[in-house]
């Protein structure tokens, strides 16, 4: 039983190690964006010191029952949490940082496997904390060099936050709208000459524009494979990530409203779905939709809440909304007072 208890308590404490590993890197070099209170960065701020520190405690064999015990209840914790994800349908568990892993398959493979695990392995005869205490040895060993590093991790994950925008993602952030959320004279996208091939930017000037100098929502639109037709008259952009369970209940909405607007040919609503993409039949988008559908391309990674809604104007962002929807009258009633 003892060697048992050892061997589960090793590759339970290994496998926290690792987890948090890999958060780490992923705080270090991907900005994340919440969805929720499991995939946020305060979140991860907190998980990531935890995790490995408990991991520690559970290799090195200090206070074993105390350790177990912990490590039971964190497991515990993670089942519910990865079961909860799993039935949301959500793409990956956020266990292991930018690496995803369908969530079912943490659940059945690790989570449950080591819960039970550590609960049929217990370590039999220990006290919780006895005497006597650990040689000074295990001190110098394990607990001043783990608190060290677990004190150096927290303030280094906090003041190293990578910018909102690199090489391989760009993280939209209406919060840096607020207060302009129109753009400049200079930045205001120019609609393509319909007889221009295709393959140019739907932003084409005389100068082409620097794609480091545009607005992250303006950015956005530039990637969107009906870019051309949103540029025109008034359009209501709904951007969506296919499990987003709000846009799954607003989307609906939002196609009954197109429709009751078909007659006015200057307002057209549109739906753009965002990487990851789902399969087909997981899609909320109405087969007999009367608004315009696309989707942003795969060039990079957008990192975004959803719904997330533009209202446009000739191609200036007039109004947006975050993480709600309003509704038919809050809608045309901004439209109607738009500049």
């Amino acid at each position: 039983m003892k060697i048992a208890n050892r061997t589960v308590m090793t590759i339970t404490g290994l496998l926290l190690i690792v987890a948090s590993a890999l958060k780490a890197h992923q705080m270090f070099t991907e900005p994340i964006v919440s969805k929720g209170l499991w995939e946020s960065w305060v979140f991860f701020l907190i998980a990531v010191p935890l995790e490995m520190g408990l991991g520690i405690w559970l290799i090195s064999g200090l206070f074993r029952k105390a350790g177990w015990l912990l490590g039971v209840l964190s497991f515990g914790f993670f089942v519910g949490v990865t079961a909860y994800k799993a039935a949301a349908g959500e793409l990956t568990c956020g266990c292991f940082g930018g690496i995803h892993v369908n969530p079912w398959i943490t659940l059945l493979t690790i989570d449950v496997p080591l819960f039970f695990s550590l609960l049929i392995f217990y370590p039999k005869g220990e006290k919780l904390l006895p005497p006597p205490w650990p040689h000074p040895f295990h001190c110098l060993a394990v607990a001043i060099p783990a608190s060290l590093l677990l004190g150096a991790l927290v303030p280094t994950l906090a003041f190293n936050k990578p910018p909102d925008r690199g090489e391989k993602y760009v993280v939209i952030n209406p919060g840096n709208w607020q207060n302009n959320p129109k753009p400049k004279p200079d930045q205001v996208p120019i609609v393509a000459d319909p007889d221009i091939e295709p393959n140019l930017s739907v932003h084409q000037t005389a100068a082409e524009p620097n794609e480091a100098d545009l607005p992250d929502w303006q950015l956005m639109l530039n990637h969107v494979d009906i870019a051309r037709q949103l540029l025109r008259d008034v359009r209501i952009v709904f951007f969506y990530h296919y499990d987003c369970p709000d846009c799954a209940v607003a989307i609906p909405l939002y196609s009954q409203y197109s429709k009751e607007l078909a007659a006015d040919e200057q307002i057209q609503f549109a739906f753009i779905k965002g990487p990851p993409f789902g399969p087909d039949d997981q899609d909320p988008i109405p087969a007999d939709t009367t608004a315009l559908v696309g989707k942003l391309d795969q060039s990079r990674d957008w990192i975004f809440e959803s719904p997330l809604i533009f209202l446009l104007k000739d191609g200036r962002l007039v109004k947006w909304w975050l993480v709600q929807y309003p509704d038919f009258d809050q809608l045309l009633q901004t439209i109607i007072t738009a500049e």
